[in-house]
């Protein structure tokens, strides 16, 4: 199954390459799922940019990867199979995964998971001010945490800088 995801996971960079400056603008993989074998596989492609994917982008790309996967690999991979394949974007609620997904959701809550000073896990939830980045990956990130309690006046809001590294988990918040 190893060698299965990763032949699929070059068919979809293939379609993404291809794609850059059509349709394919700042698309990247998210995240590849395989489950099930022959006629019961099912694969699910997650994929997102820094502006956010819309579902024509994902009916192109489903349309783009099920050609590669039939077609165009050699020796083909899925000829003859039937498989599902779902292609789509991370929804509000869902847990970042790679990220270069805190740049999409730069000005909007997070509940965030860290590890503390003494290795203990904080929950937290603030608006994410900013992604900050070296050599092309993010190092930290800036948050204006939400007030909390009875009493949600005041001047001035606490910001505080979290290191990427501490980060267990981030998820976006839906705001009302």
């Amino acid at each position: 199954m190893q060698g299965m995801e990763e032949k699929i996971k070059r068919c979809i960079h293939q379609v993404l390459e291809s794609s850059a400056g059509t349709r394919g603008e700042g698309v990247y993989l998210v995240r590849l799922q395989v489950k099930g074998a022959g006629r019961h596989r099912k694969i699910g492609v997650l994929l997102d940019s820094d502006a956010g994917i819309r579902i024509d982008q994902c009916s192109f790309f489903s349309r783009r990867i099920r050609e590669l996967l039939e077609t165009d690999v050699e020796p083909p991979l899925l000829t003859g199979e039937d498989f599902d394949l779902e292609v789509s974007s991370p929804g509000l609620g869902e847990a970042i995964i790679v990220p270069r997904q805190y740049i999409r959701h730069t000005g909007r809550l997070l509940r965030v998971v860290y590890t503390g000073e003494q290795g203990e896990e904080v929950t937290l939830t603030g608006r994410l001010l900013r992604v900050i980045m070296a050599d092309d990956s993010v190092t930290s990130l800036e948050l204006a945490l939400l007030k909390t309690g009875k009493k949600k006046t005041g001047v001035g809001q606490e910001l505080i800088e979290l290191e990427s590294g501490r980060i267990v988990r981030a998820v976006p918040e839906v705001e009302w």
